[in-house]
């Protein structure tokens, strides 16, 4: 071969190669993928992802949780109550779980309506298997949360004031046949929304300082509101607003539930930017003994069964047919 057509035939190689590179850049930005400078997190198109062992890029985050207590049935693949969920390699599994037990399960539905499972432990004695959900409200006729379409009845109680975009607490009784009754629909609070950041519903497994433990979350994520200056708090003072972002996070706890913004630094770091803590029981900050448990025995249609209800809950249960104490 010449010399010059060894040259172009290099150029030629070259503009291949760069081109290659430019086209995956271009990909990268126009995919909104932001990754952080640890390599841990990236957020693309608003939602978190992390990176597993073969190089894939997984969902850590959704943003609608779930708490599962009843028989698991199977661990390959994991099932509890009829309900299938898949794991991950930062999954908290309890040692020595066989079939059988009765486990509690956490976890989050990713957009694509996957059930991640985010830690499964043995769980205290309960009745019946019930799945708490939370999450966002898209449609009230039909009930739709997060696109799971729930069949809400007369029984159903549905409480206080639910519009479309608000965060609510659902609590599903799940029947032997493998269908769902939902028993309760309770508002939690309002949505948030940050452009260019990533808004999820987690749980809160530790804190330590300003760096958050999130369930699932393979490491902590630093809390970094944003500053806020004092013309921004009178004016905020003066229109009533608060700033949900200045929470103090010492007041945080293990288990509470919470909506996070997540966003990516200047510095290339995932922090978070914003916490609203949710009331993941309707029945917080009630007096009286208003938020003690009572077992009544719930009459569907079919197949009476004893349920263990908030005692502000059995007014509703009581007017429709349902009768105090376990079922006989």
């Amino acid at each position: 071969m010449s010399t010059n057509k060894k040259t172009a035939f290099r150029w030629l190689l070259i503009t291949g190669y760069l081109g290659t590179i430019f086209l995956m850049l271009g990909c990268m930005i126009f995919s909104g993928a932001q990754l952080s400078e640890d390599g841990l997190f990236r957020l693309d198109n608003n939602v978190v992802e992390v990176q597993d062992d073969n190089g894939d890029w997984v969902p850590v985050a959704g943003e609608a949780t779930f708490e599962l207590v009843g028989e698991l049935e199977s661990t390959d693949p994991w099932t509890v109550a009829g309900t299938t969920f898949e794991t991950r390699e930062t999954t908290q599994i309890e040692e020595g779980l066989e079939v059988g037990d009765l486990v509690k399960v956490s976890g989050v539905i990713l957009e694509d309506d996957t059930w991640v499972a985010y830690s499964i432990e043995l769980a205290e004695e309960q009745t019946d298997p019930i799945i708490i959900l939370i999450g966002t409200v898209d449609s009230i006729d039909p009930w739709v949360v997060n696109g799971i379409e729930l069949d809400v009845t007369d029984e159903t109680d549905i409480q206080g004031d639910i519009i479309v975009g608000m965060i609510v607490r659902v609590e599903i009784l799940l029947l032997s046949d493998g269908t769902w009754e939902v028993l309760s629909i309770a508002p939690l609070g309002e949505p948030t929304e940050t452009s260019g950041c990533a808004t999820v519903i987690v749980t809160v497994v530790s804190v330590d300082g300003d760096e958050i433990q999130f369930l699932g979350w393979p490491s902590p994520v630093i809390f970094e509101p944003p500053v806020q200056t004092e013309s921004t708090a009178v004016n905020e003072e003066e229109n009533g607003n608060t700033d949900d972002s200045t929470i103090d996070i010492t007041t945080l706890e293990a288990g509470q539930v919470v909506v996070a913004v997540v966003c990516v630094s200047e510095d290339g770091q995932i922090v978070i930017v914003q916490i609203i803590i949710l009331n993941t029981d309707a029945d917080d900050g009630n007096t009286s003994g208003e938020g003690e448990k009572v077992l009544v025995c719930h009459k569907p249609s079919k197949n009476a069964h004893t349920l263990s209800i908030s005692s502000s809950a059995v007014p509703a249960h009581l007017g429709h047919g349902d009768t105090l104490g376990a079922c006989p």
